[in-house]
């Protein structure tokens, strides 16, 4: 998205469907060709020229072979594959098993009593989504997580560029850009132990239920979970409910990590998975758990492999890692050299996609343009 800027008058928080009509109207007013619903089968280059055969599947069945100059993977976090782990037993299970991508709304499941395993941000918003229609569930903690509320955090952490009365979105982005990884590290280590003083009483009542949190890696907090793991963190929002629009005082924080430490999403922590029976979830040591309906909020897989598996066989063995930090602490792959000429990934936030489209997209120019010039990178 680098050629139109974010409208100056959008508030902090865009509602979906503002930004769904945005990009929308940036499509049309930039006469971009978008094929939705069509699927990238395979891709293959040409040795010679390094232009790319790239084969599409349409909604209606019907097969494209296009030859772009570059070609530019924006798959995701994880490559939208949900990572489902495997234990013995599931096959024999009654009920039934879903992963969160599968998941669209709590009133589809009334009645049943409800197993959801995983506890960072798709764990914690579905629990809180059964447990606000009336359902019976069961948060399965596998691993310590990471929480920190917005309502503490996002003034400290984006108050200064991303608020009203901020700068403009472009400046924003260049300053917050413009920090080096080593120094947002260090920084993030003083963050952190803020932000948990902040939120003690939370945290406090979390692990009084006996869920595991972490401070992250060495430390860091968000910071390096979300630049290695792309997981393992929990946001909290403190939703708001009004008995009456006027009614200020009636408001009820009805946030998901406040629920669990209150016990109203029931938290199971004490043992790991050891196999499904035909009605329920058997642990290691001994307890079990019955279920109608369980619910896996285990995130997604490797988005390289989801770029590896569309490149033909020759090309495989040349991609390189796909998000994480190298050496110097910069991104892996993205918006830089994959290894495989005029071949880029874009993955991220919308914050990231603003920072970085134009970056790759002059990338793209320089070399169509014969000016590139030679490329940095560690150890060079």
């Amino acid at each position: 998205m680098p050629y139109i800027p974010f409208p100056p008058s959008w508030p902090v928080y865009t509602p979906a469907q503002k930004l769904a009509d945005w990009l929308e109207s940036y499509a049309q007013s930039l006469e971009l060709n978008v094929w939705t619903s069509s699927v990238v089968l395979k891709a293959s280059q040409d040795a010679s020229t390094n232009h790319w055969s790239v084969t599409v599947k349409r909604v209606d069945g019907s097969e494209r072979i296009l030859h772009p100059h570059h070609l530019v993977f924006a798959v995701g976090l994880g490559g939208g594959v949900p990572n489902m782990p495997v234990y013995p037993g599931m096959d024999g299970f009654e009920g039934r098993i879903l992963h969160s991508s599968q998941y669209s709304k709590a009133t589809d499941h009334v009645g049943k009593k409800v197993i959801v395993i995983g506890a960072c941000n798709s764990g914690h918003d579905i629990s809180a989504d059964f447990y606000h229609h009336g359902i019976d569930v069961t948060m399965v903690q596998r691993g310590p997580t990471y929480v920190m509320t917005r309502k503490n955090s996002a003034p400290v952490l984006f108050g200064a560029l991303y608020s009203e009365g901020a700068p403009p979105t472009d400046i924003a982005d260049r300053i917050m850009a413009s920090f080096p990884n080593k120094l947002v590290k260090l920084m993030s280590k003083r963050l952190t132990k803020h932000l948990a003083e902040a939120d003690s009483e939370l945290l406090d009542g979390l692990r009084r239920r006996g869920f595991k949190l972490t401070m992250g890696e060495d430390g860091t907090g968000f910071f390096l979970l979300v630049w290695e793991k792309g997981g393992g963190f929990y946001i909290g929002v403190h939703y708001f409910r009004f008995t009456q629009l006027t009614d200020i005082k009636a408001k009820i924080d009805v946030g998901a990590s406040q629920l669990i430490a209150d016990g109203k999403i029931k938290l199971k922590s004490d043992s790991l998975i050891e196999r499904f029976t035909k009605t329920s979830i058997k642990f290691q040591n001994g307890s079990e758990l019955s279920a109608d309906l369980v619910v896996f909020a285990t995130g997604f897989g490797d988005q390289t492999e989801s770029v590896r598996k569309i490149l033909d066989d020759e090309l495989k063995g040349k991609c390189k890692r796909i998000w994480g930090l190298d050496e110097e602490l910069e991104m892996c792959g993205l918006w830089r050299d994959l290894g495989i000429p005029h071949l880029w990934s874009m993955m991220g936030n919308l914050a990231l996609g603003r920072y970085y489209s134009k970056h790759l997209a002059l990338q793209i120019k320089a070399i169509e343009e014969k000016v590139f010039g030679s490329r940095y990178g560690p150890g060079v």
